[in-house]
């Protein structure tokens, strides 16, 4: 007979909880809110920053949550490096990702991209030439439950499939050079959740995964 796995909290800039079950399958759902994690930008009202002796210098991004424009907007950064795709190198992006409330830097586990591809927390979002945007676009319900257990507390999950929107967007122009609609389903049991403060821990999205659309931006981060 299988133990009852521990329950753990983690806390984190956005209080993020964890909940175990006994599922023996991961889904490659991340259950909730994407990024923002720990190290990564959580909220907060956008800053741009400029030349310190306030003088007319080309604009670049302060943090990952200005580049929420070049997603939604298509209005990039006129400070950002140029990109050229005729150029056989790594062109370094950076990740953002709206699981339908609002958008956030993620940063993908070590593995799931080549080094380089994908800017982290620690880095700068200004040295990125591209902005990969995913977009969580609708869920619909699957009609299966899973018991899950937190704080020795058992509670029901119902699963949701989503649909969302993959976007490659140069950094500098805001230029959209690919864009994808796909779906992220399964009809497995999450082996854990992630929820923030205040979202309903009883819904679980599976979404998509970075293997899921790790060859569609290759030919844009390396060429």
């Amino acid at each position: 007979m299988l133990s009852k796995p521990r329950v753990r909290v983690w806390i984190t800039a956005g209080l993020l909880s964890v909940a175990l079950c006994g599922c023996s399958s991961l889904t490659g759902g991340t259950g909730g809110r994407t990024g923002g994690g720990a190290g990564g930008d959580t909220g907060g009202a956008p800053s741009v920053s400029s030349a310190a002796d306030g003088s007319d210098a080309p604009e670049v991004p302060a943090t990952a949550l200005d580049l929420e424009r070049v997603c939604t907007d298509g209005l990039g950064y006129s400070g950002m490096p140029a990109y050229d795709r005729t150029k056989k190198t790594v062109h370094p992006a950076m990740l953002m990702n709206n699981p339908g409330d609002s958008w956030s830097q993620f940063e993908p586990p070590a593995g799931d991209f080549p080094k380089g591809w994908i800017l982290g927390y620690s880095d700068k979002p200004a040295d990125a030439e591209l902005v990969v945007c995913v977009e969580r676009t609708k869920e619909s319900p699957t009609g299966k439950k899973c018991d899950m257990e937190s704080d020795g507390k058992p509670f029901t999950v119902s699963t949701y499939n989503t649909s969302y929107r993959l976007k490659v967007v140069e950094a500098r122009t805001g230029k959209e050079l690919y864009k994808y609609a796909g779906e992220a389903e399964s009809d497995e049991c999450p082996m854990y959740i992630f929820t923030s403060e205040g979202e309903d821990k009883d819904k679980y999205y599976n979404e998509v995964r970075p293997k899921d659309y790790r060859k569609r931006v290759q030919p844009f981060i390396a060429p």
